[in-house]
């Protein structure tokens, strides 16, 4: 097979395998009301520990476990290992008899999240990165893009299988749709070639530009970037989480708050693969001032404007600003290979787009929600968010500036 051709199949399997799991993993906010319906609404907190606790799984497993596991095996393999996953995940689920099985399935869905998302989206296709020349940042963003539409499918999905049938059935349903397309991953994308060892190893490594992980720790645009991704993430996921609440809170109905958030997810699947294009084009810098400018556009104009004028068009015009911070995800690899080269790009990006990311993400309902609660007001909690994106963005830029990269190419300076 010619190398072409199994580039293809790479993009093509990971597409797949990003669909499903990131589809899996969306499902959660369809199924709460039946889970209240079923243990009582006074409950709700304790439920929504399963989406906590599944983050900061998610955020442990791709920080410290991500490259280990991927020295061991291949991404088709990993896929594999998704899939049952998530059939454990959605038995769990649908045989819960306690709140306490929920939380724990919160656990393998965050383990599923981490292993069969963003970053091992990127790992299967880095072997191919000289197959696509000047558009990788292009099949990044179509990979990465894919599990933005498996996230929108999937919230969906469940909503019509739940007028036919019992919320359990629905869960196995959807065990039965992940396992198949996360073995469709594994049989499409082609089996890599063993590791080298040994000497020749050595020197393909020592020929590979770039820092390894170790030495990217060390340096202080690590930790800008791990912050800078994290606040990003805080900010763009409070903000969606509490939209509905928020024009529910100025008159708008629940249905149309919902759409609301079904008009976020649609264009943000747009920007995530505009994202790529957007990075050829001007860069990594440009890439953060697309994402952070608009989001924090948005966020203000709902906090300072919106209660005054309660219309739809301006809560859309709002969303749509908004749904620029999907390219957080974007920014992660891209930002990785720019500071620290591709040496060691599939060990120091998760924790990137995994670790920080969704550390952010377990963070993201407590830091915005308790100043809401705390403040009374959701405007204050909005501005919030829109200072600490900012803060994220100047957090990047001071990495950039910080550049290990360069010393690296010119050790005198």
């Amino acid at each position: 097979m010619d190398t072409m051709k199994k580039a293809r199949r790479a993009v093509l399997g990971a597409c797949i395998a990003l669909f499903a799991n990131m589809g899996l993993n969306s499902t959660f906010s369809v199924f709460l009301p039946s889970f209240t319906a079923q243990w009582g609404e006074e409950n709700l907190a304790t439920i929504a520990l399963s989406a906590t606790f599944g983050c900061i799984m998610t955020f442990l497993c791709t920080t410290f476990l991500f490259s280990v596991l991927l020295k061991k095996t291949q991404p088709r393999v990993v896929f594999l290992l998704c899939g049952v996953i998530a059939v454990v995940y959605c038995l769990l689920c649908s045989f819960a008899s306690g709140i306490w099985m929920i939380i724990l399935a919160g656990l393998f869905g965050g383990i599923n999240l981490a292993f069969g998302t963003h970053a091992m989206g990127v790992a299967t296709i880095t072997p191919y990165f000289g197959s696509y020349g000047a558009k990788v940042s292009t099949i990044i963003a179509l990979v990465l893009a894919s599990a933005s539409v498996g996230a929108t499918a999937f919230s969906f999905l469940p909503g019509v299988l739940l007028a036919v049938m019992a919320w359990r059935k629905v869960y196995l349903v959807i065990m039965a749709v992940v396992l198949v397309l996360n073995v469709m991953a594994y049989v499409i994308i082609p089996k890599q070639a063993g590791p080298e060892t040994g000497a020749a190893a050595a020197v393909q490594e020592d020929a590979m530009p770039g820092l390894t992980k170790k030495q990217a720790v060390g340096t202080p645009s690590f930790w800008l970037v791990f912050f800078g991704i994290l606040f990003l993430a805080i900010s763009y996921l409070g903000i969606s989480t509490y939209m509905p609440s928020l024009l529910t809170t100025f008159g708008m109905t629940q249905s149309t708050a919902s759409a609301m958030q079904g008009v976020m997810q649609g264009v943000g699947i747009l920007f995530v693969f505009l994202g790529g294009t957007i990075s050829s084009k001007l860069g990594v810098k440009g890439l953060i001032l697309f994402t952070v400018v608009p989001l924090v556009v948005g966020a203000l104009l709902y906090a300072l404007v919106y209660p005054n004028l309660a219309v739809i068009w301006l809560a859309v015009i709002c969303s749509v600003l908004c749904v620029t911070g999907a390219m957080t995800s974007n920014i992660c690899p891209v930002i990785t290979a720019t500071l620290f080269g591709n040496k060691d790009l599939n060990a120091i990006n998760p924790i990137f787009s995994g670790g920080a990311f969704w550390g952010g993400a377990a963070l993201a309902t407590q830091v915005i929600g308790r100043i809401i609660t705390a403040t009374g007001s959701f405007s204050k909690g909005y501005i919030t968010a829109a200072g600490i994106c900012v803060a994220g963005m100047v957090l990047l830029f001071a990495a950039l500036a910080a550049n290990p990269m360069k010393k690296a190419v010119n050790p005198s300076k």
